[in-house]
């Protein structure tokens, strides 16, 4: 099951930001990689209706590829952060099975 604090940000030396599952426990003796699962690439998108006040858009790391776990070497990663609430509750909402009812839904 999909941890909180497994959730974390991974910015890279791309200069690429993912949000993704972290799958390389902290408890574990140090690794020259890191391995995460899941991973969404995000960035600022401008707003159509407000250019100054740009919003968060969220897309596939690797749209051509069919993998779902990846291994990088440590030294193409520059920091792990933990996200903030909300990147965290849409990353959930993304990968949940749990499909939860819209309001003005009618179920029956």
């Amino acid at each position: 099951m999909l941890q909180d604090e497994d959730i974390k940000l991974f910015r890279l030396i791309t200069g690429e930001e993912l949000i993704a599952e972290r799958i390389t426990p902290d408890s574990l003796p140090p690794h020259d990689y890191v391995k995460f699962r899941n991973p969404i690439r995000f960035m600022l998108v401008p707003s159509k209706g407000n250019p100054n006040n740009p919003t968060v858009g969220f897309a596939p790391w690797q749209e051509f590829s069919t993998d779902t776990e990846f291994t990088l070497d440590k030294s193409h990663v520059l920091a792990i952060m933990t996200p903030i609430k909300e990147f965290k509750e849409q990353y959930r909402a993304t990968f949940s099975k749990i499909i939860t009812p819209k309001p003005g839904l009618i179920l029956p």
